[in-house]
């Protein structure tokens, strides 16, 4: 059975569902369609009901849910929110599981709306505003509205997506190739931190954005491997999956997105360097590394006794040829449309490169 939420993304939803029912049902796999908590939007311009939400309103009104309920972790999280550094320590390993709600799998599963989580939000913001007058330009007072930004990019993500899907193919793959995928895959390619960053993945399901777009970059732009296994190979290790956000960074990468502003090539040694100045995340996730005085876990192969084996490639070689590669291949993109993203910046900004 395939479970379609249908929650957000609505241009994607009415660009394609005819054509997922129909594949769907000439293959006998039996479609779902829910929508978390929200009630199908109906009439001009998309108007919402009086009543959006499914949910009991008493039940959440006063409070009585269950603690692992999605709003009640939701709320919870609301009313720690202000105290925790949100808009700097949703980039950084380590301080993403405490600063951030990950509540990403709800979303992605439609338990919880992203409509429920900005009313929410800014029931929470009244609050603690009229609690703290005069705040509103603190980090503390922000963060309410930066977390209301992450929530809001989900839409145009998924909206994007139904723009390019059907661009990215299965292409004949080497047996060097495949295996080139799957240590990248088990966190095995002999550089630090996109190991680290697919290791913690392949274990929790789970790692934040800036940790997604080097995956991401890593794989398409040094290792060189092919956009659809990358993707692919993302969609089965994260819990909060979700098509219009994977397939985007992979289609980024692939040139296919944004392909005006260039290849995103990440370093991936500075950055580890800038988001685990310490070394403490890629030593908590490579054990091997513990061998190694500090200073070297970022860059092991410059130590004559690294327990890792040499990486699959030279960073700095490899994105020299990406580069290059990049000028070929930005010809034959420029002959195609333009896939605009949305008018949001993916997070970028704020993002060590």
């Amino acid at each position: 059975m395939v479970i379609r939420n249908a929650a957000d993304g609505m241009a994607a939803e009415l660009a394609h569902h005819r054509r997922w029912t129909d594949e769907l049902a000439a293959a006998g796999i039996p479609l779902l369609t829910v929508n978390g908590e929200m009630i199908r939007r109906k009439g001009a311009g998309g108007a919402r009901p009086d009543a959006p939400f499914l949910s009991d309103a008493v039940e959440v009104a006063q409070g009585a849910l269950p603690e692992d309920h999605p709003i009640a972790l939701l709320r919870a999280f609301l009313r720690v929110l202000a105290e925790r550094d949100y808009m700097a320590g949703m980039w950084v390993p380590g301080k993403d599981r405490l600063s951030t709600s990950l509540l990403s799998t709800h979303f992605a599963a439609g338990t919880l709306s992203s409509d429920r989580a900005r009313v929410e939000t800014e029931a929470a913001e009244r609050a603690w505003h009229r609690a703290n007058p005069g705040q509103a330009r603190t980090v503390a007072g922000k963060s309410f509205g930066a977390f209301k930004g992450r929530v809001r990019y989900r839409p145009g993500f998924l909206t994007t997506f139904s723009r390019y899907e059907d661009d990215l193919r299965p292409l004949p793959i080497t047996p060097e190739m495949r295996r080139r995928v799957e240590g990248w895959r088990d966190g095995c390619t002999g550089i630090p931190m996109p190991d680290a960053a697919m290791r913690e993945l392949k274990a929790t399901g789970w790692i934040n954005f800036s940790l997604r777009q080097l995956a991401a970059s890593y794989a398409v732009q040094l290792l060189g491997l092919p956009p659809f296994e990358v993707g692919t190979v993302l969609a089965e290790m994260f819990d909060d999956y979700e098509p219009g956000i994977t397939w985007l960074q992979v289609a980024i990468n692939d040139g296919r997105v944004n392909q005006d502003r260039g290849p995103r090539i990440l370093n991936p040694v500075k950055q580890g360097r800038d988001l685990d100045p310490d070394e403490s995340y890629v030593r908590a996730w490579l054990p091997e590394l513990a061998s190694l005085p500090a200073g070297f876990a970022h860059e092991p192969w410059l130590h004559p006794a690294s327990p890792l084996p040499p990486p699959l490639v030279d960073h700095l070689t490899a994105a020299r040829a990406a580069r290059a590669a990049w000028g070929a291949k930005s010809s034959v993109l420029g002959a195609r449309p333009v896939h605009e993203t949305p008018s949001f910046d993916f997070g970028e900004r704020n993002a060590p490169r």
